[in-house]
């Protein structure tokens, strides 16, 4: 079943994936793109890659539940890269210009428009050697009891 927050964290992940030197950004972290959670970067992986992570939604109920989901878009790298921290920078400003396009709504499936809230750097658990900054959205939906696909456009389900 197909639900508006997996359409939320399927269209951030399309939209991350665009984040290639190709097309114009500073980077190429948008060749992984992970959903869900961010990994340990091993010694294959790319020194740089993109996480979308789903966050402790806030409901309230008026006839229809009406939801304010925050997703956290996480630049994430290896720290022992060269210029990591710097790498990172020019992530953050990749995802905000992958991301925060005209279109506010992902594609109309928001009730509202997607706001940029905080942007923090990652915590980085002893042993690690993956570093990151995480940049959180807000993004406003409706469904209905027990119908968690309500609104998914047609072409979706």
């Amino acid at each position: 079943m197909i639900t508006r927050r997996l359409l939320i964290l399927e269209r951030l992940g399309a939209l991350a994936g665009v984040i290639q030197k190709a097309n114009g950004y500073d980077t190429d972290a948008g060749l992984r793109v992970y959903i869900g959670a961010a990994p340990e970067l091993a010694d294959a992986d790319p020194d740089y890659a993109i996480a979308i992570v789903p966050a402790d939604e806030l409901t309230t109920e008026d006839g229809r539940l009406s939801n304010t989901f925050p997703v956290e878009v996480q630049a994430i790298g290896k720290a022992g890269a060269v210029d990591a921290w710097i790498n990172l920078e020019l992530l953050i400003g990749d995802l905000k210009k992958a991301i925060e396009l005209e279109d506010r709504t992902l594609g109309s499936i928001l009730k509202g428009v997607m706001k940029r809230t905080a942007t923090r750097t990652l915590e980085r658990p002893p042993g690690s050697t993956t570093i990151g900054l995480g940049i959180f959205y807000t993004c406003p939906y409706v469904d209905e009891w027990g119908n968690p696909s309500y609104g998914v456009p047609a072409e979706e389900s």
